[in-house]
């Protein structure tokens, strides 16, 4: 049965369907010797070549790993700046796998990284909602107005930026800071960072606990583990 070019791809060379739909846009994909085209529907009778080379059609087992970040580790597979990247940390047998999502580089965590392009679609595609929730340290102590208004959103650079929940763990009075849960199922770039800073709340400190069913339990910075995509199966 034929599928959009970029899921069909994704099944078998581990990249995202938004990286493959790049890739068509910059005339880097043919179909049967023919440039591709976005939303092309396709099947193993085709053949197709990423840069003149073939996608080959063959059953793959996917690699799942969650990855404790540490702060100030960059999430991507390649660094310019020759910093150190999440790759790093892990062996060279896994050197193929991908982030699902970021984490700022001051941001620590859970963080998946797979070959499973489609998995990572429906990670990272706001329209999936999967749960994410953060641990923040930081100034002051949130009324339950201020948290009200995060929940409805923040127009932010003329962008709405809201969170879905708030739970407040302990107050510090002596120091005047706050250990507070925070809840999404979406994401952008320092989206929890700017809204707390935006309510007189700046983040002291930030990081991911969980994406969906997937906790993260007794694992130090630094530190993986290879997990089963049927975790999520109550979710996906």
């Amino acid at each position: 049965m034929k599928e959009r070019i970029n899921k069909f791809i994704s099944n078998y060379t581990g990249l995202s369907r938004r990286k493959i739909d790049e890739l068509v846009g910059e005339h880097r994909i043919s179909v049967n010797g023919k440039l591709a085209k976005l939303g092309q529907m396709v099947d193993e009778e085709d053949i197709l070549e990423i840069d003149g080379e073939k996608v080959l059609y063959r059953k793959k087992f996917y690699t799942y790993i969650v990855l404790n970040k540490p702060k100030g580790v960059i999430t991507t597979r390649h660094d310019d700046k020759g910093r150190e990247t999440v790759m790093n940390l892990l062996p060279s047998k896994y050197k193929n796998l991908r982030p699902a999502g970021r984490l700022d580089c001051n941001t620590e965590g859970l963080l998946i990284l797979t070959d499973d392009g489609d998995f990572i679609n429906y990670l990272t595609h706001p329209k999936n909602k999967v749960s994410k929730i953060y641990h923040a340290f930081v100034f002051g102590k949130l009324t339950g107005g201020e948290i009200d208004r995060l929940k409805k959103g923040i127009y932010i650079d003329n962008t709405l930026l809201k969170v879905d929940k708030i739970i407040e763990k302990h107050y510090y009075e002596s120091k005047g800071k706050s250990d507070i849960e925070v809840y999404i199922t979406h994401g952008k770039n320092h989206e929890i960072k700017n809204v707390l800073k935006a309510v007189g709340h700046p983040v002291i400190s930030l990081k991911r606990i969980s994406i969906g069913n997937l906790k993260m339990y007794g694992m130090v910075p630094g530190e993986f583990r290879i997990f089963s995509r049927e975790i999520f199966k109550n979710e996906i």
